[in-house]
């Protein structure tokens, strides 16, 4: 049986959809009863909480392979070492780690990379998936200005990103978790290109027949916006910080890894901004 945390998380949600049609055995782990109810059917739930052992131990029960996602908060780091810890212990013989590209070059993925060599300290058997940003933030954090307002906010310059599809992650993640040979494996996860957000802008422009803009920040500016939006201090410093790795070009490579698991190109941003054409109609 395979465990998937995080389960009503953008990446776990899809992850779920996907292993869901394999027909593996599935267990799904939310943290709440009502988040529990959009589960595919055929799916057992389990609700759990990295803070309660408990929780944890019950969710691991006659697991094989677990799919570990840790939240986008200052402890994830300890999180994730709560849980690799119960993994230990139980029969557990593979985690899939859902990780970040980018090294300890900014917070986020300087987070994951505590977590990775925990896990590869603890003994347990691991796989790491490291994706670059995802094209569905640009819905997620992006989607009200852009139907509103034609216009994207950001603090990343001219820099370039190899945005992914969270499809493609979610299919590597499949991959990983219903397959031998992935064990002691990194995959670093982008799109086929590295795109600016004037890129961006100019794709999402074709798609929806409008004029849509990127429009660039200070740093201070950007961080400002996202606190008036009502985010922490702690999130909004990790997203500019992200936001100005970016502007370095520190998220430009495009890596063949996607196409070496899943024996295909990954979805462009074309593309993806084809199949979301609907999340970006103006608003009334």
């Amino acid at each position: 049986m395979i465990l998937i945390t995080g389960a009503s998380g953008n990446v776990g949600k899809e992850v779920l959809k996907q292993i869901a049609r394999t027909g593996a055995e599935v267990r799904a782990a939310f943290q709440t009863v009502s988040k529990a109810a959009a589960a595919p059917s055929g799916v057992e739930v389990v609700t759990m909480d990295y803070n309660e052992p408990d929780t944890v131990r019950a969710a691991l029960k006659g697991i094989q392979r677990v799919f570990l996602v840790g939240p986008p908060t200052p402890n994830l780091v300890s999180l994730e070492r709560k849980a690799i810890d119960e993994i230990k212990q139980s029969g557990v013989r593979h985690v899939v780690k859902l990780s970040a590209m980018g090294g300890r070059g900014t917070t986020f993925p300087r987070q994951h990379a505590d977590s990775e060599d925990y896990i590869a300290s603890s003994g347990v058997a691991y796989t790491f998936l490291r994706p670059n940003g995802f094209m569905q933030n640009f819905v997620i954090y992006n989607g009200a200005t852009i139907n509103s307002q034609n216009a994207f906010y950001g603090s990343q310059g001219d820099g370039t990103v190899s945005h992914i599809d969270i499809r493609d992650i979610a299919a590597a993640a499949v991959k990983a978790l219903t397959e031998d040979g992935h064990e002691g494996k990194t995959y670093t996860l982008t799109g086929p290109d590295a795109l600016s957000n004037a890129r961006v802008a100019e794709i999402l422009s074709d798609d929806t027949g409008r004029e849509i803009k990127y429009v660039d920040l200070p740093g201070e500016k950007f961080k400002q916006a996202l606190l008036d939006a009502g985010l922490p201090e702690w999130s909004a410093d990790a997203l500019n910080d992200l936001q100005q790795f970016y502007r370095k070009g520190g998220a430009s490579a495009v890596t063949e890894d996607v196409q070496q698991l899943l024996r295909r190109k990954p979805i462009s941003f074309e593309q993806f901004s084809r199949d979301y054409a609907q999340a970006f109609q103006r608003a009334a």
